[in-house]
């Protein structure tokens, strides 16, 4: 009887398979095939909007749960797919930003109003005491500048990086504007920053403008004001 009900369902995902429209919806399918389901794609990877969308809350519970970028997940968006697992690896760098309310504040709120950080499901985790294992290895930057001041002011010179074959590492500068000022409760925007973006800017264009160029502002004030110079 088993094997029969397990064949009727992989007969039912054939035919959605072959369905032109009219498809069942993704959640009533993994609730009527989900042997099948499972059997066919063991592993799913899903935002866990998604899963509370398509997976049935009395499904069987998945061998293994990963989190990835959990210093960026709030916990309440995180805990109803951790109860749908086993077991559950949450993988993040508490070293990042923690959520923030910054970009999810409606118009009608106060514009400078006091913004809110969140807690991760990575510092839940990590407050619970679940246990931790540390990565060493960072292999993304093609130049030493670009990660050293973070191994040394956040990751104590732990972090194994490899060498750079760039002798004159310039890939990061900064440069100070003198009169910069932030016109808080104003047009929240700096006029004096935007300006000197802008001339950066035009200046990249005129001496090397066979290379792309990327600006990015903290607000849509500014970034306005810097299309518009």
């Amino acid at each position: 009887e088993e094997a029969r009900r397990q064949d009727a369902q992989y007969v039912m995902l054939h035919r959605e398979a072959q369905k032109k429209a009219r498809h069942m919806p993704i959640r009533q399918l993994a609730s009527v095939a989900p042997r099948a389901v499972r059997a066919l794609t063991p592993c799913f990877m899903m935002s866990p909007l998604s899963v509370a969308q398509y997976l049935p809350p009395d499904s069987d519970p998945f061998d293994l749960v990963i989190f990835d970028e959990a210093s960026q997940i709030p916990t309440w968006d995180a805990i109803g797919a951790i109860g749908r697992g086993r077991q559950v690896i949450v993988v993040g760098d508490p070293k990042q930003l923690p959520p923030t309310s910054f970009f999810s504040r409606s118009e009608s709120e106060e514009e400078d109003g006091e913004l809110c950080d969140m807690e991760s499901i990575l510092d839940e985790c990590r407050a619970a005491g679940v246990p931790e294992i540390s990565l060493k290895w960072h292999y993304r930057s093609r130049h030493e500048s670009l990660i050293a001041f973070s191994n040394s002011q956040y990751y104590g010179g732990d972090l194994i990086t490899f060498p750079s074959i760039v002798t004159k590492d310039q890939a990061v500068s900064f440069r100070f504007v003198e009169d910069g000022n932030y016109q808080r409760g104003g047009s929240r925007t700096n006029p004096a920053e935007a300006r000197a973006v802008a001339n950066a800017v035009v200046e990249h264009l005129k001496n090397d403008g066979a290379k792309s160029i990327g600006v990015v502002t903290f607000n849509g004030e500014q970034q306005m004001l810097i299309t518009d110079l």
